[in-house]
């Protein structure tokens, strides 16, 4: 049977080999940050709102969909590493509030969310309304699976879930984030490279445009689409990468990336796993 890679083992190989050891070879999962549990609970509560909306052709109630994301954080929470200073209701009330943001551009009051955005020119803060996204999407698919086999026997395939494609042969990617993203980095964005890869041979089609929607986690809820393509070039570009890690892993080359961003007892929960196989060690032995 092939072996499997899906573009997070990519990034995760990326991130660090040494987290690709542990994560994928030895299968050590570790619990999710409150963050992730956030995000995870947000995109679960709009997928239920799209996957009517192909047949409905029009958005659930804002209470259907916040109660669809109280029980995705309801069922996470159990499992999630809390730091010491958060509190895991405060936590879910923000994501009430982003989902708000997105679903109706408006809070559970009824009254339309504002955001303060600086102003290039005069270097000054501005109010903004919040532009909702929901009622701009008609989906086509949502959560589609992908699998991408190759006609030189390499002995892996490549996997994948796009998770929502318009009407407009779009493809939206949904992200909560605590920052603002640059364009460069949406441009330089591999999901998005593997979600074009994968539209591509699903469908023997080329994609009409590549989206990602974000929600921004100030303090008030930011709501912004940038898009993006992707030429043949940046396709053979993922394609590469996906083989030399596949050789990498094939040959056993697992090391610590020693990244000052990533690498540390706080950023890393593989640091020290015990018996000297933790990240700090650098070894999988």
């Amino acid at each position: 049977m092939n072996k499997h890679y899906s573009i997070s083992q990519l990034l995760t190989y990326m991130k660090c080999p040494l987290h690709y050891y542990f994560r994928y070879i030895k299968g050590v999962k570790i619990p999710p940050t409150s963050a992730m549990t956030l995000g995870i609970s947000v995109h679960s509560a709009l997928e239920v709102n799209f996957r009517q909306k192909i047949q409905s052709k029009k958005d659930l109630p804002i209470e259907a969909v916040l109660e669809a994301y109280s029980d995705s954080f309801e069922s996470a929470k159990q499992e999630t590493a809390w730091e010491k200073d958060e509190n895991p209701a405060e936590v879910k009330d923000e994501g009430m509030n982003l989902i708000c943001a997105y679903h109706t551009g408006k809070d559970r009051n009824e009254e339309p969310m504002m955001y303060r955005e600086l102003n290039s020119e005069t270097k000054k803060y501005e109010k903004k309304l919040v532009q909702p996204l929901s009622p701009q999407i008609m989906p086509l698919f949502v959560e589609t699976p992908f699998e991408i086999q190759f006609n030189n026997d390499v002995g892996y395939t490549f996997i994948g879930r796009m998770d929502l494609v318009d009407d407009q042969h779009r493809i939206h990617d949904i992200k909560t984030s605590a920052k603002t993203p640059t364009k460069d980095q949406v441009d330089a964005d591999l999901q998005m490279t593997a979600y074009a890869l994968g539209f591509r041979v699903k469908t023997g089609a080329t994609e009409k445009g590549l989206v990602m929607d974000y929600i921004i986690k100030n303090k008030s809820p930011k709501i912004m689409s940038v898009e993006t393509y992707r030429t043949r070039e940046d396709i053979d570009r993922l394609l590469q990468i996906l083989g030399s890690i596949a050789n990498a892993v094939e040959k056993g080359i697992f090391y610590c990336s020693c990244n000052s961003i990533f690498c540390g007892p706080q950023n890393c929960q593989y640091w020290d796993m015990g018996n000297g196989k933790g990240c700090k060690f650098g070894v999988t032995g």
